[in-house]
């Protein structure tokens, strides 16, 4: 069992019925040594994920993991809150509307309002994508820092899936560098042929990028003719999230 895994078995061997522990009693449970155990307890100790009793000489899961916990309950709330104003959008647009966040370099859907079009560009729900051939995962890129883009690169690449799709690192930082200019992005046949999308950045309270909301349509639909209303509509859309961020 790696290091990792071992400490994850620590962490997981703590229940509503045990929620303290000795060293000898989580070794003896995880078949470890307790020196081993020791070592576990001492580094998730350190970094927040477990609390010691010098009173009772035993163990308990630190507050950290309330912090890590309240990180997916704001995203919940980030998806409830912004779930109708995708609603309206989509009745407006007639496109399907997504919400977007960015796990480990890769763009995650994590809501989704699809339209009536029999013509669609499909986002799936919950699947990690590739960030630097779409509109939302471009935008997520641009209001990141430059390490944490370099990072992203360095950890998932720029293949190739279609001729239009970016695979230079100078063309990539040029267009994001573009996008953080005007505001959003836009991407057309870079992962799909004759997929389109226009995105626009989401930030938190502190105007850090929390998400990117997305309007997926097709290189048909969206053009001169649409596009001024599709920015427009998908400009006051965010902005009227961003709004409801700041007041949390």
């Amino acid at each position: 069992m790696k290091t990792v895994k071992k400490a994850l078995a620590v962490l997981d061997s703590f229940t509503q019925d045990i929620q303290s522990q000795g060293v000898t009693e989580i070794a003896k449970k995880l078949g470890l040594h307790k020196s081993t155990t020791f070592y576990l307890l001492s580094t998730l100790r350190e970094e927040g994920y477990i609390i010691y009793n010098a009173d009772t000489k035993k163990y308990s899961l630190g507050y950290k993991l309330l912090d890590l916990a309240g990180r997916i309950q704001y995203r919940r709330d980030l998806r409830n809150l912004s779930f109708p104003i995708l609603q309206e959008l989509a009745k407006v647009v007639e496109e399907d509307i997504a919400l977007n966040i960015h796990i480990e370099g890769k763009r995650v859907c994590i809501a989704l309002v699809e339209s009536r079009c029999f013509v669609r560009n499909m986002v799936p729900l919950g699947k990690a994508m590739p960030s630097h051939c779409s509109a939302a995962g471009k935008v997520l890129m641009a209001f990141s820092s430059k390490a944490e883009i370099e990072e992203i690169i360095s950890r998932c690449g720029l293949p190739r899936f279609t001729p239009n799709t970016i695979t230079q690192k100078t063309q990539l930082f040029t267009k994001l560098k573009e996008i953080r200019t005007k505001g959003y992005g836009e991407s057309r046949n870079e992962f799909g042929i004759d997929a389109a999308a226009l995105a626009f950045p989401i930030f938190n309270g502190k105007g850090e990028i929390l998400a990117a909301l997305s309007i997926q349509s097709t290189v048909n639909r969206l053009n001169d003719e649409t596009r001024p209303k599709f920015l427009k509509e998908g400009l006051r859309a965010a902005q009227k999230i961003n709004r409801l961020l700041a007041e949390l």
